[in-house]
């Protein structure tokens, strides 16, 4: 392992020429990239903020089965239990009337993990090959003719040929490269959330995954996700609808909510207002542009989440993968202008491009009404084969492409079938 001593804090000046490439940001995407290059033998710095690792980490943490399979290392870990994990093949989806459908998959349909054990598993990989850094905030990202330079909050300078930023949703890099909008509220959702021990919070079903499609004024949605000894909950809604009517009462809400479901009988205990959390999601999905002059954006610094389903980690892992190679690439030729990173959006584009973009449109259209998400969900009730396409789909096991191909050849009323074709964009 490679990594600086604690109270080691070497000034990094415009000449040092130590480091191939700088990640800023050491979660799924940042470690992902910088395990990738660091195998392959490029000197690679990777700063974080938080002070060590394992970190908290807000999030409902589920892994689909296609990040295992891209991924097969991590499988190996959760195989060999580095990382606890409650593997699930039972969904119950609720619609914004009261429709309750389940769906009992063949197989394992989401990981459930605890982030703050899986991203530290990630992290302890990039860190057997890299040198880290922690406790490190970037406030400030300037380009220059050739090299990159980093300022942290105490005023060390951190400097290399290139960087990947890798930074969360309020990503520096993303904002100081000019790739990302100082003002996106439109572009963000706020998830409200908590994840406690079972001896507090418990669920009547911990063999089932419950997703709520209840919010009837603005994009949103509730989620019960039970891990090996914890229950973790919550609810999102667009940013601006946030700020507009929670602001500063996001826990009386969480709250709100926690007692609605107990008042269905899904859950039982209280709330932990210590465990309550709020955290951004962008919601638009990736950037116009994930790449600049020696600056690629990788996880939620790009905005790679999908919109529909806010599943971020696989999304994060995959952006950070392909930004490796596009690194590995760059650094190799010594080429790091735009037009030579641009490859990195291309790669992207054509490995999950099409994915997040059908999450927008879906996103846009489902969650502008809420009759025609109690539409959808009464004919999937119905229909076997369009619950399983409709899960399916939002877990990663099917394509969008089998979900529109059967909603064509579905015998629906022709008044639902109007309705689901506008909140999938089929009339295109």
């Amino acid at each position: 392992m490679r990594a600086l001593a604690e109270g080691a804090l070497p000034t990094m000046d415009l000449m040092d020429n130590t480091f191939d490439i700088i990640i800023v940001g050491g979660g799924p995407a940042g470690a992902t990239a910088a395990y990738q290059l660091g195998l392959a033998g490029v000197r690679v710095l990777l700063l974080d903020k938080a002070a060590a690792f394992p970190r908290e980490k807000p999030c409902g943490g589920g892994l689909t089965a296609r990040l295992l399979d891209r991924f097969p290392y991590v499988r190996e870990f959760l195989d060999a239990g580095e990382v606890s994990v409650n593997p699930l093949s039972r969904i119950h989806l609720e619609s914004p009337d009261g429709t309750r459908a389940t769906y009992q998959a063949d197989s394992t349909c989401l990981h459930l993990i605890r982030r703050w054990e899986f991203d530290a598993a990630l992290f302890r990989r990039a860190e057997s090959v890299c040198t880290v850094r922690t406790g490190v905030m970037i406030r400030r990202c300037i380009v220059k003719p050739d090299h990159v330079e980093l300022e942290s909050s105490t005023g060390e300078l951190f400097t290399a040929p290139m960087i990947i930023g890798a930074d969360s949703a309020n990503s520096v890099i993303a904002r100081h490269t000019g790739l990302r909008d100082e003002a996106a509220h439109k572009l963000y959702a706020i998830d409200m959330m908590e994840e406690t021990t079972y001896d507090r919070l418990d669920v009547k079903d911990r063999e089932s995954i419950y997703i709520f499609l209840t919010l009837k004024e603005a994009f949103g949605y509730g989620y019960i996700f039970p891990k090996t000894e914890h229950l973790n909950l919550g609810y999102a809604c667009k940013l601006d609808w946030y700020l507009t009517k929670l602001r500063g009462k996001g826990a009386e809400f969480h709250g709100e909510w926690v007692d609605q479901l107990k008042a269905k009988g899904d859950v039982t205990g209280e709330t932990n207002p210590e465990g309550y959390k709020a955290f951004p999601i962008p919601i638009s999905g990736p950037l116009e542009k994930t790449y600049t002059d020696r600056v690629l954006l990788a996880g939620d610094a790009g905005g790679f989440v999908n919109a529909f389903t806010a599943e971020g980690i696989y999304y994060a892992m995959t952006s950070g993968s392909l930004a490796a190679d596009a690194a590995l690439t760059a650094i190799r030729s010594k080429r790091y202008d735009a037009r030579s990173l641009s490859g990195y959006q291309v790669a992207w584009q054509r490995e999950i491009g099409s994915d997040l973009q059908h999450s927008v449109d879906i996103q846009s259209r489902l969650f502008n009404g809420s009759d025609r998400i109690d539409a959808l969900v009464r004919k999937s009730k119905e229909d076997p084969e369009l619950l399983r396409l409709i899960l399916g789909y939002s877990m990663g096991m099917s394509t969008y492409e089998a979900l529109r191909n059967h909603m064509v050849r579905s015998t629906m009323p022709k008044w639902v079938w109007g309705k689901m074709k506008a909140a999938v964009g089929l009339s295109r």
